[in-house]
């Protein structure tokens, strides 16, 4: 989820309503294009759903980037008025929310506060963009200046460690009998990596810009072509629906099998996949299913209603229901996504498994939903939870997805929502590499929230998943 729509959501916090009360619902066909280069732009268009591509008119060899659910469309036009400095054209079906200029403007008159906020979220929001586009040329000046010498003396060690680790492991690979010493003293050096890029960098957190660092730039020279050789990495890098987590990312760590360009980039999509982080995903799964089974026993009512927000491949829906055949008519799910290639690469293993008639499936953009921009139709549900997505959204964000999900739950209903805890030992890599940024939280922000969105004090309890590093809070209506 892109950050974006979050920082213009805060800065008309208190005024979101107002903000929203003229707002006009788009949808683009493949192709279409929203905003033509050259041409005037009214206002702001938020995206709910879908992947747009900005072009250039005069740089048709080189690709713009993708953008997705969350980015912001017009804000350079809204800034500096005139035309549209680029065509932006959606790949797949997209929705999109548009706020008028006119709407926007008669908001800044009523009050000039949320006007200046306004004008600073943009402006945040292009410091990020900058930051990132200046990565690549950066980069030619620290290969320039030869990117060891930028890096601590620490860090510079360990790359050149790990790149001797890789090039021995690519010539073992060549020989009949592997030597396994060779891959466990690559998956080490990679280890060592991750270790000193998280101690030796500050941590970042959900739209906070990247830092200028050199010596962060000669580390992502060094890495980036091996982190291209992997597959679930190099999705991460690429965010081809516009976000690092995506529902295909998920499947593939939830699979646990490595992939890549070669032998190499299949060991080094292992050393990934290695990762804490990664291990916390595949447990979150099993955590999810023992909660599934006790959500069963906790009332007698049948169908027992449960809902997944942003479900993504929703694999612990499988594993309760393909564990026990008999559940089928016992449970009903919904499941809500904003990208509908989660929710078709969903549908079509229904269909496979035949359990299409018990799961349904719904294409909402939640932050829409929790402010009020869109609905969903749910009787009073049994269960709610949501297990990768509010490490996207800030406190206030958080608060309101909670408060709706709490309306949403029957009496002794619970609500489940998973946060990576702030002892997460792959953060330096999600940060700095990978542009994976998350809000990290601990036990104490997670009953500060549940509490927030109201659920009494004493209803919420903390559970961590075997590695520690993804964090839940089960809170009780």
């Amino acid at each position: 989820m892109n950050a974006e729509s979050l920082l213009l959501l805060q800065a008309l916090d208190g005024a979101v309503d107002q903000a929203f009360a003229d707002v006009e619902p788009c949808s683009f066909a493949p192709g279409a294009c929203l905003v033509q280069e050259g041409e005037s732009v009214d206002g702001l268009l938020l995206i709910s759903s879908g992947v747009v591509q900005a072009r250039w008119a005069d740089l048709v060899d080189s690709p713009g980037p993708l953008l997705g659910p969350g980015s912001v469309i017009g804000d350079i036009s809204y800034l500096l008025g005139g035309v549209a400095r680029a065509s932006v054209i959606a790949l797949e079906p997209v929705e999109a929310l548009r706020l008028s200029r006119q709407g926007l403007e008669t908001l800044m008159d009523r009050d000039p506060g949320h006007g200046q906020q306004l004008f600073r979220a943009l402006a945040a929001i292009n410091a990020q963009r900058l930051l990132l586009q200046t990565h690549s040329q950066m980069r030619d000046g620290v290969a320039g200046h030869g990117a060891a010498s930028l890096m601590p003396e620490p860090l510079a060690a360990a790359v050149q460690r790990f790149k001797q680790c890789a090039a021995a492991v690519e010539v073992d690979l060549r020989r009949s009998t592997p030597d396994p010493v060779m891959r466990r003293d690559l998956t080490a050096a990679f280890d060592t990596l991750v270790r000193l890029t998280g101690s030796l960098f500050p941590p970042l957190s959900g739209e906070t810009p990247a830092p200028e660092s050199p010596a962060l730039q000669a580390l992502r020279l060094e890495l980036l072509p091996y982190l291209l050789l992997t597959r679930s990495a190099e999705r991460m890098y690429r965010k081809p629906r516009g976000y690092a987590g995506d529902f295909l990312t998920i499947a593939w760590m939830y699979a646990d099998e490595p992939g890549g360009a070669g032998e190499l980039g299949t060991l080094l999509d292992r050393c990934f996949l290695n990762q804490p982080a990664a291990q916390a995903v595949r447990n979150r799964r099993g955590l999810l299913r023992e909660e599934l089974q006790r959500a069963l026993t906790l009332t007698a009512q049948r169908p027992l209603r449960v809902t997944s927000l942003a479900c993504g491949p929703a694999a612990e829906v499988f594993d309760i229901l393909l564990q026990d055949p008999e559940l089928a008519s016992q449970v009903r799910f919904t499941l809500v996504d904003v990208d509908q290639q989660a929710l078709e690469y969903v549908r079509e293993r229904l269909q496979r498994e035949g359990l299409a008639s018990v799961v349904r499936l719904e294409r909402r953009n939640l932050l829409h939903l929790c402010i009020g921009r869109q609905q969903l139709e749910l009787e009073p549900q049994h269960l709610i939870y949501s297990i990768g997505l509010i490490d996207y959204f800030d406190d206030r964000i958080v608060t309101r997805l909670q408060t709706w999900m709490r309306g949403c739950l029957a009496p002794g209903g619970r609500s489940i929502l998973g946060n990576f805890h702030t002892s997460n030992p792959t953060r330096g890599l999600m940060d700095h590499l990978l542009d994976w940024r998350l809000i990290h939280r601990d036990e104490g922000d997670m009953v500060r929230l549940a509490e927030a969105a109201g659920f009494a004090p004493g209803t919420t309890q903390c559970r961590l998943e075997e590695a520690g590093v993804n964090l839940f809070a089960v809170s009780t209506r």
